[in-house]
């Protein structure tokens, strides 16, 4: 697919698919084995497509993805077919992402369609260049980086526990993200108020892309700017890393549901790139 442009933004919707599907691998990567084994936190690979689960939580959308479903000719040879017989198996409730306007889009519809499968209002991609950014962050929000050391320290900064909280996750999901500070290719931050950590958010390099995720805020924290500071800073961060392009996705807006998180994007300087429907098994999860 030739490469589109949005705001000035040239980007390949393709590419995004494929960086978003490195991002969930290496993050199920570094989970614990004890926490996976524990918990039920999988991952397979179906030629290009790849499924990830968490058993324990099985009807977390978030948590049980089968990513990269439009690559080439996923469907048509099969592979999204035993990528869902495989996650059915995990007994899990599975969502999955269709990039729209791609060779395989309308073949992955088809399948998920005969699956039995329900199509979700979906996700906004934005992207942005590595412009400086041009908007102001509350002055009294303090971006912190978190490293190793920081994530191992019971003083440390909590970049997972915040994640966990902020999802309205169980105390465990932590473990799910403790392992990324400090990981090669991750960025991981803390927002703090007044001192105290109130809100979190990463950054996934990937050459000259990045995804920038896992944004989570406090109750204590929120309508004080923590996630606009927390872009700011990643922003600039990827700029300075050699990043080119940047994305984020959103839930898509749904009217009467106002999203903070969607003025945010839009505030520092995103551009609405595309919807990318979802599709969620409508079969009931065991479990």
């Amino acid at each position: 697919m030739a490469p589109v442009t949005k705001g000035g933004t040239e980007f390949d919707p393709a590419a995004l698919d494929r960086i978003e599907k490195r991002f969930w691998r290496e993050l199920w990567d570094a989970v614990p084995p004890g926490v996976a084994a524990e918990h039920g936190v999988r991952r397979a690979e179906f030629g290009p497509v790849q499924a990830n689960v968490v058993a324990a939580l099985p009807r977390v959308p978030m948590l049980n993805l089968i990513l990269d479903s439009a690559s080439g000719d996923a469907a048509a040879e099969g592979f999204l077919a035993e990528a869902i017989e495989w996650a059915r198996g995990q007994g899990v409730r599975v969502c999955v992402p269709v990039s729209p306007d791609l060779p395989g889009s309308g073949p992955a519809a088809t399948v998920l369609e005969g699956e039995g499968f329900a199509p979700l209002p979906g996700w906004m991609k934005f992207v942005r260049d590595a412009h400086p950014p041009r908007f102001e962050v509350n002055a009294d929000v303090e971006v912190v980086e978190v490293g190793r050391a920081d994530a191992e320290s019971a003083d440390g900064l909590p970049f997972a526990t915040i994640a966990a909280t902020a999802f309205e996750l169980p105390a465990w999901v932590a473990d799910l993200f403790g392992g990324l500070p400090g990981r090669p290719r991750w960025r991981c931050y803390v927002g703090l108020v007044d001192g105290e950590p109130q809100a979190c958010a990463a950054m996934f390099l990937d050459g000259e892309i990045a995804e920038l995720g896992i944004g989570g805020t406090l109750e204590g924290g929120r309508r004080r700017g923590c996630q606009l500071a927390l872009l700011r800073r990643r922003i600039e961060d990827a700029a300075g890393a050699g990043v080119r392009t940047l994305f984020v996705e959103t839930g898509a807006r749904v009217p009467g549901r106002p999203s903070s998180s969607y003025a945010n994007i839009l505030r520092a300087g995103f551009e609405e790139a595309y919807l990318c429907p979802g599709w969620i098994d409508a079969r009931p999860a065991a479990g």
